[in-house]
């Protein structure tokens, strides 16, 4: 059979099943080894007895709903490859877009200056260490996280010192002028995809009853870790948290100036806070 004949099957088999079908062809690109273009070039020819084999085994996993990230055992973002597996939340494009909003915005900073809480696979931490030239701090309370991060960050020839503790707590007083964070925010009732439930770790996603928890926790400790020449805060949320964690964050700061920013989908995205003083673009798109 034909390499488009095969993907042409799985595309509907997964379909059938209630899976993304597009993972079908991000498998079969893993197995030949080849990007997009070089599989519509191998469209006409057939796969090997063995590429066969490996390429079933995987569709029976990608039919049960096993992420195609796991399979491969890493996952892009922000231009880069970073490993992943199940102690690891497979970072979002949408994340991305806080990365963006931090690079174009955070000021002048030093090493060490810049803590990312909840690092996961590292991307956030990993990524500005790169983008900005700088030593990144970064926390996770799962070990398994950690030792994750900590590869990519080798692989990738990044400067990150990672804390294994709860949040901010081995954040050191008034050591830090940039804060940011991808915390768990989905709500404790909430029903999840099982492809999300079934293989993604519960504790980056559940941030309690209302999925706030973490925000009111890192928001109420983050007066104590930031400097006084603090700069900004930067926070990932969920589509319907922008009011109450830029409330949060206006209580706790009455002087700087927060705001938020809709994603490419004209979602809620990101709630950020910028000290009183610090220059910043007036593309910002705040929200009242």
């Amino acid at each position: 059979m034909r390499i488009a004949a095969v993907l042409k099957a799985a595309e509907r088999t997964l379909t059938e099943a209630g899976r993304d079908a597009s993972m079908a062809e991000w498998w079969l690109m893993h197995i030949l080894g080849v990007d997009r273009t070089g599989l519509l070039v191998r469209l006409s020819e057939s796969l090997t007895a063995t590429e066969a084999a490996a390429f079933d085994e995987g569709m029976q996993r990608l039919v049960t709903g096993e992420p195609v990230q796991h399979l491969i055992g890493s996952a892009p973002f922000y231009g880069r490859t970073f490993e992943v597996n199940r102690d690891v939340l497979i970072p979002r494009p949408e994340t991305e877009e806080l990365i963006e909003w931090v690079v174009e915005h955070v000021g002048t900073v030093g090493e060490d200056e810049i803590v990312d809480v909840g690092t996961g696979t590292g991307a956030i931490a990993v990524t500005l260490s790169l983008e900005l030239g700088k030593r990144v701090h970064t926390v996770d309370i799962s070990r398994e996280a950690i030792a994750v991060a900590k590869r990519n960050a080798k692989v990738l020839g990044a400067d990150v010192v990672f804390h294994e503790g709860d949040c901010l707590a081995p954040i050191a007083d008034e050591s830090i002028r940039v804060l940011v964070s991808n915390p768990p925010y989905i709500e404790a009732d909430e029903l999840l995809d099982e492809t999300v439930a079934a293989f993604e770790p519960q504790l980056a996603l559940f941030g309690g009853a209302d999925g706030l928890d973490f925000y009111r926790q890192i928001i109420a400790d983050s007066k104590r870790v930031l400097r006084p020449d603090w700069q900004l805060i930067a926070f990932e949320i969920g589509y319907n948290q922008g009011q109450v964690v830029k409330t949060y964050l206006s209580e706790r700061y009455p002087e700087a100036e927060t705001g938020i920013l809709k994603d490419i989908n004209g979602k809620d995205r990101i709630v950020f806070a910028v000290r009183e003083g610090i220059a910043h673009g007036n593309e910002m798109d705040q929200a009242d």
